[in-house]
């Protein structure tokens, strides 16, 4: 019995975990089912048991008296005894094995409390047969050894002792019980054959239930996705139109007029003409090798060779051609190498650079302000080395669940994009695949608003016996700021620079120096004060938070003692109302730290000329979204040795500030640790690091409020930024 038991649970493993959850379902329902039928039955066991006391033995005779049969209470009793257990089991329990397991024994003592009632009759035998086979709807073999072996013992302990209320005879043979319980058994085989054949076809009907689940759901994928597939066609059909009907209207429209009008117009106009017409049709030429192309792709019939080339020449080229189109949009374009430059590798020239002309025309096509610098180096870490190719703009960016699908042919990151910028969605898909096939890989990483990074990684083949190449003198920029002019002319303005940053002073004084101004520093608002009062400052640029005297308090000083020229605030803070308190403590002008170069001019221009100033809005200084784990550099142009040497002297003063704020964090010091956080929220950005200034803005912040919980993620993100920095 155990082996069959075991046999029978063993099959179910093998299944899937769907099947099995299908299964477990059936069971239960079957189970609860069953229980509520016993529990009807119980009660008309009962019952039965009643009027079977009372129809055969009602009455019992002491002499001439009669009195009531005991059967009749032992059915009243008894029966209640065994069928309320069930009963209550079976409605507040119902589907356990508990309740199966008392149910099965309650059944099978009824029956032995009907064989008794009865006087041990034959036919009421045949009830433990009828109880097995009920016990069997189930479809549980566990529920029948309980009731096989109480019907074994009961008849055994009876037929031993009291043999006429079961055999209904006083002289009935001692083993008359085992061959009772032979018939008992001889059912259970049969029913266990019932049972196990029941359980296949449960478990044949929820595999093929599941089946058909899972092909409900795969087809109902399969049309989603034909509706998605139906749909990025038809909008790529519609781009397609938009991207071809304008060139193609240039190139007619064109033609049309120098037909029309050929005697009327100049030859410049003439010139112009075939010019716009030159280039509608080489962009109409660029958009069917595009749709070339990515049939190639799809058709796997993209090949590519392996030919020794520069690969230097091959970005250079590269940055040459879109050069152009770069100053157009009045952004900068410029490219370095960090690592020693092979003179050849093993690659496909041709679809290398229409790879970059790819990732670096899209950087410039979608960056309206800052730059876009290419960065290549060789890998030789891994076992076959790599160049990897770098394409950063400080462009609108893309969002990170946008990141995959825009390698997708037909697909673009925002339908905004495809109205604001055109575009057919190839091109980076293209990209992809032309990557994969050089024997490598294209990522990307993106922050919105602040731009984005492409990574193409290709194989170079073998480079032990391939030398270096030395290009000419090339002297990279900032990845931003290539150009830092004023916008107004500063020659001999005289500016007292006050800030207790030496770091920060400094570096204002280069940025004003540079462009004529006579600068003179001084490190708090008291030493600023005494300065005003010998010399005659034409602007004041004055920190507000400094030690000894703050900037407010210096400010309103200088105004109390007659000093009429423009103060123009520096300040870490820039929430709402700082501006106004700056104000009422006399400040003329404010501008946030950390500071950037152009609006800093703009403040002075519009300072001296009272307002005057039409100087165009500065460019953006957002900061070049840094990949994870590489090296940051500043965004000052760092070639300049008088800025190299300033944020060198950054980077000195760095290391012992992060000391102090690891001390103040230990010891508590919140006070301590908020104004080091406050001074790096300045300084930091002020020499080109803006990627400190949101976690020190943070860490500020959690300390001045007391915040302990939250200040551990942004002086761990500090820590990790700071060790990734390099001059």
């Amino acid at each position: 019995m155990k082996a069959l038991i075991e046999f029978a649970q063993s099959k179910f493993t093998d299944l899937s975990p769907s099947v099995q959850l299908k299964l477990a379902d059936q069971f239960k329902s079957i189970h609860i089912r069953t229980d509520r039928m016993f529990a009807v039955l119980m009660l008309l066991q009962w019952v039965g048991g009643i009027a079977m006391a009372l129809i055969v033995s009602p009455h019992t005779w002491i002499g001439a008296k009669s009195e009531l049969h005991p059967h009749v209470a032992m059915a009243v009793f008894g029966g209640f005894v065994l069928a309320s257990m069930p009963i209550a089991l079976a409605i507040f329990h119902p589907g356990r094995t508990t309740t199966r397991m008392v149910i099965a024994c309650s059944q099978v003592m009824f029956s032995s409390l009907l064989i008794h009632l009865s006087g041990g009759r034959i036919e009421t035998h045949f009830h433990i047969f009828g109880s097995l086979a009920f016990l069997a709807a189930y479809r549980d073999v566990r529920v029948l050894a309980p009731a096989t072996l109480i019907v074994a013992v009961d008849h055994l302990i009876r037929g031993v002792w009291w043999p006429e209320s079961v055999f209904g005879i006083a002289t009935a043979s001692e083993w008359r019980w085992l061959e009772h319980a032979a018939w008992v058994v001889f059912e259970d085989i049969f029913l266990l054959i019932v049972i196990l054949q029941s359980q296949r076809e449960m478990v044949d009907l929820a595999q093929h239930t599941d089946r058909l689940e899972q092909g409900e759901l795969q087809l109902k994928r399969a049309i989603t996705a034909a509706e998605h597939a139906n749909r990025t066609k038809s909008k790529f059909l519609a781009n397609m139109s938009h991207e071809i009907r304008t060139p193609l209207n240039g190139i007619l429209g064109f033609t049309e007029v120098l037909m029309r009008d050929r005697l009327s117009i100049s030859d410049d106009e003439s010139d112009e003409y075939l010019h716009t017409i030159r280039r509608s049709g080489q962009h109409l030429l660029a958009l069917i090798n595009d749709v070339l192309d990515i049939s190639k792709i799809e058709a796997d019939q993209l090949q590519v060779e392996n030919i020794a080339y520069s690969p230097h020449q091959i970005i250079s080229e590269t940055i040459s051609v879109l050069r152009v189109a770069a100053t157009e949009k009045g952004i900068g374009l410029d490219y370095r190498w960090e690592s020693t430059i092979p003179s050849t590798i093993e690659t496909d020239p041709y679809r290398l650079k229409q790879l970059l002309l790819n990732l670096v025309g899209n950087a410039i096509k979608f960056t309206d302000q800052g730059s876009v610098v290419v960065v290549a180096r060789i890998e030789s870490a891994a076992e076959n080395p790599e160049l990897v190719v770098e394409v950063r703009d400080t462009g609108i960016g893309i969002a990170q669940e946008k990141l995959d699908a825009i390698f997708q042919p037909f697909v673009q990151a925002d339908d905004t994009v495809t109205r604001k910028y055109g575009g057919t969605g190839l091109g980076l898909a293209i990209s992809k695949r032309i990557a994969e096939a050089l024997g490598g890989s294209l990522t990307a990483q993106s922050i919105v608003g602040q731009g984005s990074t492409f990574i193409v990684r290709v194989a170079t083949g073998d480079l032990t016996s391939v030398g270096d190449y030395a290009p000419a003198v090339h002297l990279p920029g900032g990845d931003i700021r290539q150009q830092i002019t004023p916008s107004c002319d500063l020659n001999g303005l005289s500016v007292l620079v006050v800030d207790d940053g030496d770091t920060n002073r400094k570096l204002i004084r280069l940025l004003l120096e540079r462009n004529g101004a006579k600068v003179r520093q001084a490190e708090n608002g008291q030493v600023a004060i005494d300065m005003a009062i010998q010399t005659s400052f034409d602007v004041i640029l004055m920190d507000m938070q400094m030690p000894v005297l703050d900037g407010y308090s210096a400010t309103s000083r200088l105004r109390d003692a007659g000093f009429q020229g423009p103060i123009i605030a520096l300040t870490a803070h820039a929430m709402k109302g700082d501006r106004e308190k700056c104000e009422r403590a006399g400040c003329t002008g404010y501008l946030s730290k950390p500071i950037d170069a152009d609006e800093l001019y703009q403040a002075i221009c519009i300072a001296i000329t009272d307002g005057k100033c039409t100087a165009e809005t500065p460019s953006s200084s957002a900061a070049v979204p840094q990949i994870t784990g590489e090296p940051i550099r500043s965004l000052l142009p760092t070639s300049d040795a008088e800025i190299r040497e300033i944020v060198s002297e950054f980077l000195d003063t760095f290391d012992s500030k992060s000391v102090a704020m690891q001390q103040a964090w230990e010891s508590g010091d919140l006070e301590a640790l908020a104004q080091l956080a406050h001074w790096l929220k300045g300084a930091a950005g002020t020499v080109g690091f803006g990627c400190f200034t949101n976690p020190a803005a943070e860490l500020e912040l959690n300390a001045r409020d007391g915040e302990v919980a939250n200040i551990s993620a942004p002086l761990q993100e500090i820590k990790e930024l700071k060790q990734r920095l390099v001059l």
